[in-house]
């Protein structure tokens, strides 16, 4: 009757308050939530570590249990992972700006409560005894926090009150609060549903079950990992924000009020410091204590996993299973955080800083065993006042922890182990520095994978862009179906990384099929970062370019199959034989036999290859590789061939057989843009130049109109060396 009186008042004055904080407007529409959750986190707290006793401490399966029935129990368990959920999720909702949590509030936190409000009485007995539930402190605390609970979920729908249906795939909703309330299991749940469990777990004897636990550490954190990557960074930090406190507040569930007036029980083991400083870096973004989890507390970790100090115990009791509450997020909380790209990779000056903090660390833990030994308790924090280590490792190391040295300060005497600390201390810090390349080789792994991750979304973006353009149409098809054999460039952009120069800037040209073009420049001018944009090797900063009417950034595939290209350095597989290379070629294009065998007949005959084609291509000259190089550009009949210098080391009779090529190409009506230095070779060879200078291209012209003014060698040095007539040309141009 008591918790019914005390919980009917509560939920009435939660329902006012909802009714009142409805109403909130303005500023106070963002501060008010945030100040009401830091009150539901006070009353959580002081609900959760007043409890006198655990008597569910000695509860060893449903049998056991001091409630009515085992129904009513197994209800109570999922009652508070529930609870727990629900709390952790309003607690942080006004922090984060995320629309599902809003779901969560109105869909998932309010049932929870009113669940907890029906089993009130029965938690009480189940988590405090019957002794204690005779309306007690923790009682009354348990009714206020379920109360609030409910008030703030009551809030949430009296905002909007009406059915919001998810958006997106609503089943990842569902998924991801499975493993939320899995998260949030209190980790005695376990050994009250089963018992101790099937299997001793002896750790000496390194069994199977040692093994399974340990294989969990790496599967767990790489299940997370590919289940937040593709998430926004708002609800990839959510997420472990969450995981992070639901872990802490099982882990913590031993603990009680007395035990924070007794420093001798404080959790000051490294890995039981990891659990509490996770929560602490994410909510509070604080960098430099994350980096000394990150390079401390994950090696501790793993350490423990491996040698757990426990001697032996069953799968499902209590103790077991909070040891690896504590161990798992104190070893991969750190690694996915980074992973993750929540915190940036550390850089050496982080781990020094690390290092330092550790030190710090170090001298605490040595005071503070030596500090509460000498007052009569038994203390061992990291390790460092036991051989428990020293076991490990044999006579040798037992010995030098037997070397002792005493200080009496304020009449208690402070008993050390200095050699064997020392040597503790420099091993530590020395594995720590080697973990560092392990993690480097991890997050390089880690960034590969998440760039191949990017790229494939923007593949995926950039066709449903290009299905949108096509309005129908197939995505084999030119975004510009009427636009012939022709090259494009409009408005094209180009700048590099973060620079904020512009390699190449608002280029528009166009080259019609049929014609020869040449593109002049002198080094630097931007002709590289031009041609290299159009045939794929480089992005495109703003702009586009179209060749026969394919757009190269949202049509990259169909673009580059019009194209065939000659680079300035040329890379050839010299292990093969000429024709094997070019039916390599050929094979990449799709290019029949029929058609290749033709095309490779012919250039053969023109480039004089007869006697050498079936030789390796190692033992070929300059100019043969050059020819080779030119025969698998063309092998696919390309509509745009890009030459770029490829005459430089070329022999006369060589530069003879290129220009006859060039001139064949584009009389069968293709284009062929032309990159060059020798000015009267273009000037004998070329329909059109453009001359490009900074970035800018300067003019575009028909050599009959260059050669009314003056030779095309003094207009293209005027034009890159006199700013005063470059001015009137481009001036001319526009």
């Amino acid at each position: 009757m008591q918790y019914l009186i005390t919980y009917g008042s509560l939920a009435i004055l939660a329902g006012v308050g909802a009714l009142l904080f409805k109403n909130e407007k303005g500023r106070n529409s963002t501060l008010i939530p945030k100040v009401l959750a830091f009150i539901f986190v006070a009353i959580y707290v002081a609900r959760y570590y007043f409890y006198v006793e655990y008597p569910i401490d000695n509860v060893f399966g449903l049998d056991q249990t001091p409630l009515s029935s085992k129904f009513v129990t197994v209800l109570v368990l999922l009652s508070v992972a529930f609870t727990q959920v629900s709390f952790c999720v309003l607690a942080l909702a006004p922090f984060y700006k995320i629309d599902f949590l809003k779901l969560f509030a109105k869909y998932f936190c309010l049932p929870a409560y009113i669940l907890a409000s029906v089993l009130v009485p029965h938690t009480v007995d189940l988590l405090m005894g019957p002794e204690f539930s005779d309306y007690g402190f923790s009682a009354i605390m348990h009714c206020i926090e379920v109360a609030f609970g409910l008030f703030l979920s009551l809030t949430y729908w009296l905002k909007d009150f009406k059915w919001n249906k998810p958006e997106g795939k609503w089943w990842l909703l569902i998924i991801a609060l499975f493993f939320m309330v899995l998260s949030s299991f209190p980790s005695y749940g376990l050994q009250v549903l089963f018992g101790r469990g099937p299997a001793a777990f002896v750790v000496d004897d390194f069994t199977s079950t040692h093994r399974m636990f340990l294989y969990a550490g790496f599967i767990i954190p790489v299940i997370i990992y590919f289940a937040l990557r593709e998430r926004d960074l708002e609800v990839r930090r959510f997420a472990m924000t969450f995981l992070s406190i639901t872990l802490l507040l099982s882990y913590c569930t031993r603990f009680k009020y007395t035990t924070f007036l007794q420093p001798w029980y404080w959790p000051l083991h490294l890995c039981n410091t990891a659990m509490f400083i996770v929560p602490v870096c994410l909510l509070l973004r604080a960098k430099k204590l994350f980096y000394f989890t990150y390079f401390i507390n994950v090696m501790g970790a793993f350490l423990a996993m491996i040698m757990p100090n426990y001697e032996e115990a069953r799968i499902f009791e209590w103790s077991l299973v909070n040891f690896w509450v504590n161990h798992y997020p104190a070893f991969f909380m750190p690694l996915l955080l980074v992973a993750l790209k929540i915190f940036e990779r550390p850089k050496i000056k982080q781990f020094y800083y690390s290092m330092a903090g550790f030190l710090f660390y170090f001298i605490v833990a040595l005071l503070a065993n030596a500090l509460f030994t000498s007052m009569g308790h038994d203390v061992d924090f990291f390790f460092l006042n036991s051989d428990f280590i020293p076991d490990k490792f044999g006579k040798w190391a037992e010995d030098l922890f037997k070397i002792t040295a005493s200080i009496n300060i304020a009449g208690h005497s402070l008993e050390f182990h200095p050699i064997y600390q020392l040597l503790f201390f420099i091993v530590y810090v020395g594995i720590a520095f080697g973990i560092w390349f392990v993690y480097s080789e991890f997050f390089i792994l880690a960034d590969a994978h998440y760039d191949m991750l990017v790229r494939k979304r923007k593949i995926r973006l950039d066709k449903l862009a290009l299905q949108a353009k096509l309005d129908g149409r197939s995505i084999e098809e030119p975004m510009n179906p009427d636009a012939g054999i022709k090259l494009e460039l409009k408005n094209f952009s180009k700048r590099y990384a973060t620079s904020k120069i512009y390699a190449v800037k608002n280029a528009c040209l166009t080259v019609n099929g049929g014609e020869i073009f040449g593109f002049l420049g002198p080094n630097g001018a931007g002709k590289s970062t031009i041609i290299k944009s159009i045939v794929g090797i480089q992005p495109i900063t703003e702009g586009a370019i179209e060749i026969c009417g394919f757009d190269c950034a949202t049509q990259p595939r169909s673009a580059k199959a019009q194209i065939g290209y000659v680079p300035d350095h040329y890379a050839l597989y010299e292990k093969l034989t000429g024709r094997e290379y070019i039916n390599y070629i050929a094979d990449i294009y799709d290019v029949s036999v029929e058609d290749r065998t033709a095309r490779i007949n012919e250039m053969v005959a023109l480039f004089e290859l007869e006697g050498s084609f079936d030789n390796s291509m190692k033992t070929y000259s300059h100019g043969m590789k050059q020819k080779i190089t030119i025969m698998a550009a063309l092998v696919h009949n390309p509509k745009l061939w890009i030459l770029d210098e490829p005459l430089t080391g070329l022999d006369p009779n060589s530069i003879f057989q290129v220009k006859e090529c060039m001139r064949r190409h584009a009389e069968a009506g293709n284009i062929v843009f032309f990159s060059s230095h020798i000015i009267d070779v273009v000037e004998r060879i070329c329909d059109r130049i453009a001359i490009i200078k900074k970035g800018n291209i300067m003019c575009c012209k028909t050599i009959a109109e260059v050669e009314e003014e003056c030779p095309l060698e003094e207009f293209y040095l005027k034009t890159i060396n006199d700013e005063e007539f470059a001015a009137k040309v481009l001036a001319s141009n526009k």
